[in-house]
């Protein structure tokens, strides 16, 4: 539910494959992260941007957090959120779903994640960068930061976990709302998504 939910926007990470700064790439007309953020700050009673460069999102005019661990990757930006949070549970959303909906997200947030975490499996895969974290986890991926364990899926693993199957958000329609940008190609893809759909029928 909103009043306890944190809402969290990873704009971190070094965006190897892009070559530049995923979070502020355009599409239709829109930066990334103005995407996700109209959708997150709908489900959650507060957002705030996970980043080390707080200069680049003041546009967004949403309060900005940084990692503890810099360089760690998402991993460290779900700590940092958890670590900041001062409710029971944070909604934690990577700035690279451009089609991502606050629906979607509502369906999420509806389940609880009895100190667990809730996610979402989509086209055979899990979205631990889409999904619910219970502020009590928050020692476990301490631990497996400073242990240098530094894959989400890892730690997914080693939590009480509820998935949330595709058919509950949406069936097929979901693989777009899911697809997400990492390289050029899928930058391009998103665009033709995005111009497919503005074509007339009929």
């Amino acid at each position: 539910m909103p009043d306890r939910t944190l809402g969290v926007l990873l704009a971190g990470g070094r965006s190897s494959r892009m070559g530049r700064e995923k979070p502020l790439l355009e599409i239709g007309g829109r930066l990334l992260i103005e995407r996700v953020a109209a959708a997150v700050v709908l489900c959650a009673s507060k957002t705030v941007v996970v980043t080390n460069r707080p200069e680049l999102y003041s546009f967004l005019n949403l309060p900005t957090i940084q990692d503890t661990w810099p360089g760690r990757g998402p991993l460290a930006g779900i700590h940092a959120g958890l670590r900041h949070a001062t409710c029971e549970r944070i909604l934690v959303v990577a700035c690279d779903y451009p089609f991502l909906d606050a629906a979607t997200l509502r369906r999420i947030t509806a389940e609880d994640p009895a100190g667990g975490v809730i996610v979402p499996f989509i086209d055979g895969k899990l979205q631990p960068l889409c999904a619910l974290y219970s502020v009590s986890v928050l020692p476990l991926v301490e631990t497996s930061i400073a242990s240098g364990e530094l894959m989400v899926s890892s730690l997914l693993a080693r939590l009480p976990q509820r998935v949330v199957q595709q058919r509950a958000l949406g069936g097929a329609a979901a693989s777009r709302t899911f697809f997400n940008v990492n390289t050029p190609e899928d930058l391009r893809r998103a665009e033709e998504m995005l111009a497919e759909e503005a074509e007339p029928r009929g």
